[in-house]
C-alpha cells in the first residue's frame, strides 16, 4: 500500500515543472520514515478503528498507517479521514486512497472506508463526536499567520509554528487511549515562547516515542525537524528515542528506554533530544547543577546598539562625547580588546541614555557563533577598571552582569566565564539550542554550578591567566566532575 502511495506521488513531482519540483518534493514523507512512524502504533485488537491524516498531502502517511493496522491482525474495518484543502493533491491523493483500499480488502481482508475531506484542518467544524484512535499527520512547518495567528491565544504566542496548531487539534481530537504521531519544527522541543504549548499539549496526551533526524555533520545542529508519537491519557513511565541516520532509512533505536522524567523535563516540559548515551549523561550532568543565572541576582541581556539604525552616531575616532561601541570581534582570548586597528565605527556618540552602559565587571557573549569559533558560545570577561565610566554594546552581543549597583567580583566573573567556555556547556548548548542563534532568554535559562564552585573555577584561572577553551574545560573537569 505504502509503495503505491509512493510511487503515485513521484508521477506528481516528475510531471510538474523543475521550480515547482524543488519546491513540492520536500514536503513528502519518504517512504521507510513514514513506515517506521506508523509502525510505532500500539495496535489494539478491535473489530474497527478510527484514522485520521491531518492535512494529508497525496496519502503517503494515511497509507502507511493503513498498511501498518492491516498487518496488525486485529482489525476489520478502518474508517479513515483526510482533509486536504491544495487542489494540486487531492486527485492524487483520491488515487492513491483508492488503490490502497483495494489492496486492504485483497491482501488482509479489511475494509478500508474513506472520507476525504478538501477542507482546512484548523478552521474546519468538527463534530463533538469527531474522535479517532490513530492519528498521524506530517503538518506544514512554516510561521502561522493570518488569521491563524489568532487562534488559541491561552496556548500560542504570535508567530508559532502552523505544524504546533495542527498538533493541538489534533491532540483534541484524540479518542481515550488515542495515538497521535506528528512532526514539528525542532525548536518546538525548548522554545519558551511555546512553554504554555507543550504543557497544555502533554497534559492531553504524553509523548512515548521521540524521533530525531541525524546531524549533517558531527557538529552542525540537529535537522530542524522533530516527530513525536503522543497518547491520550497519563504519562508513560518510559520514553523511546529513535534517530533516522539518512534521508529513506529506517530508524534505529540503539538508547535504551529513558525514564519520562530524563526525556520530559518537568520544568517547562521541554525535550531532551539525544542521540547517544554519553550526549544523554552530559545532558542530566548539567540539568543537575542547582543554579540559574537568577540565583545569583544576574541579568542576561542584548547589547544596545542595532548599528544600522544609528550610522550618523557612529565615530571612527574618539571625539568628543563619543564612548566606546564593543562589537563581537573585540572579544579576544576570554578577554575584551579595545580599540581594534584599522576598524571603522568603533564609537558611538549617545544620543539618548539607552544607547550607553555605565562601566562594570560583565560578562560579554556573541550572539551567533562565527565558523572559525570551537565553540557555540564565545565569552569575554570586561573588567570595569578597563574601559571609561560608560560604554556601549552592539546588539550583536549578549551581555551579563548583575542588577543596580551591584558588582560581580573578578573571582565569581571568571568562573562564570570559565564554566560558559567549558566543553560540557557547548556540548549542552548543541543539544538545546535549535538554531544557530543564542538570545537572551534561551542563555538566561541555564544551568549553573553554586558560587563556591564558581568561584573556585576562577581562582584557577585568574591564578594561571589561561582563558583558552581547553584549559577551561580542564579546571571545569577537576572541580565540578564533568566534561
Amino acid at each position: 500500500m505504502l509503495d503505491l502511495a509512493v510511487r503515485n506521488t513521484k508521477k506528481l513531482i516528475r510531471e510538474t515543472s523543475k521550480n515547482e519540483n524543488i519546491r513540492i518534493g520536500r514536503f513528502f514523507t519518504k517512504r521507510e520514515i513514514a513506515r517506521s512512524l506508523a509502525g510505532s502504533f500500539t495496535f489494539v485488537s478491535r473489530y474497527s478503528v478510527r484514522l485520521l491524516d491531518a492535512g494529508a498531502g497525496t496519502g503517503i502517511l494515511a497509507a502507511a498507517a493503513v498498511e501498518a493496522i492491516a498487518k496488525s491482525g486485529g482489525v476489520t474495518e478502518i474508517y479513515l479521514t483526510c482533509y486536504e484543502n491544495d487542489p494540486a493533491y487531492l486527485p492524487r491523493l483520491t488515487d492513491n486512497l483508492e488503490r490502497v483500499r483495494k489492496k486492504a480488502r485483497h491482501d488482509y481482508h479489511v475494509k478500508l472506508r474513506m472520507t476525504v475531506l478538501a477542507e482546512d484542518f484548523l478552521t474546519a467544524t468538527h463534530a463533538d463526536d469527531e474522535r479517532y484512535d490513530y492519528i498521524i499527520t506530517n503538518p506544514p512547518q512554516e510561521t502561522a499567520e493570518g488569521t491563524y495567528a489568532t487562534l488559541f491565544p491561552e496556548v500560542f504566542p504570535a508567530g508559532a509554528p502552523l505544524a504546533c496548531l495542527f498538533t493541538w487539534v489534533a491532540a483534541s481530537l484524540l479518542a481515550p487511549d488515542g495515538q497521535l504521531i506528528t512532526t514539528l519544527p525542532l525548536k518546538t522541543a525548548s522554545a519558551v515562547s511555546l512553554i504554555p504549548f507543550r504543557r497544555a499539549l502533554f497534559r492531553i496526551a504524553a509523548p512515548e516515542r521521540v524521533f530525531l533526524y541525524a546531524r549533517e555533520k558531527e557538529t552542525s545542529p540537529l535537522r530542524p525537524v522533530v516527530t513525536l508519537k503522543l497518547k491520550e491519557g497519563s504519562a508513560p513511565e518510559e520514553v523511546r528515542l529513535l534517530v533516522f541516520p539518512g534521508e529513506d532509512t529506517p530508524a534505529t533505536d540503539d538508547l535504551p528506554p529513558l525514564p519520562y522524567d530524563a526525556v520530559v523535563s518537568s520544568e517547562d516540559a521541554s525535550l531532551c533530544l539525544v542521540h547517544s548515551g554519553e550526549e544523554l549523561a552530559a545532558l542530566v550532568r548539567m540539568r543537575d547543577l542547582p543554579c540559574r543565572f537568577s540565583t545569583f541576582g544576574l541579568r542576561v541581556r542584548t547589547g544596545l546598539v542595532l548599528e544600522s539604525r544609528y550610522p550618523e552616531l557612529l565615530r571612527d575616532a574618539p571625539v568628543d562625547g563619543a564612548v566606546p561601541l564593543l562589537h563581537p570581534r573585540c572579544l579576544k582570548d576570554g578577554m575584551v580588546q579595545f580599540p581594534l586597528p584599522g576598524v571603522r565605527r568603533q564609537y558611538i556618540i549617545p544620543r539618548t541614555a539607552a544607547l550607553s552602559q555605565p562601566g562594570k565587571n560583565i560578562l560579554l557573549m556573541k550572539r551567533v557563533p562565527a565558523k572559525s569559533d570551537k565553540r557555540r558560545l564565545t565569552c569575554a570577561v570586561l573588567l570595569k577598571n578597563t574601559v571609561p565610566a560608560h560604554f556601549s554594546t552592539s546588539n550583536k552581543l549578549n551581555y551579563i552582569d548583575a542588577e543596580g549597583d551591584e558588582q560581580m567580583d573578578p573571582g565569581f566573573l571568571f568562573g562564570l566565564f570559565g564554566f560558559l567556555s567549558s566543553a560540557p556547556v557547548d556540548a549542552y548548548i548543541r543539544l538545546t539550542s535549535k538554531s544557530g542563534q543564542l538570545n537572551a532568554k534561551e542563555l538566561a535559562r541555564l544551568p549553573l554550578p553554586d558560587a563556591e564552585h564558581l568561584r573556585q573555577i576562577g581562582g584557577r584561572l585568574m591564578a594561571m591567566r589561561s582563558y583558552k577553551p581547553d584549559y577551561c574545560d580542564k579546571v571545569v573537569h577537576e572541580i565540578l566532575g564533568i566534561g
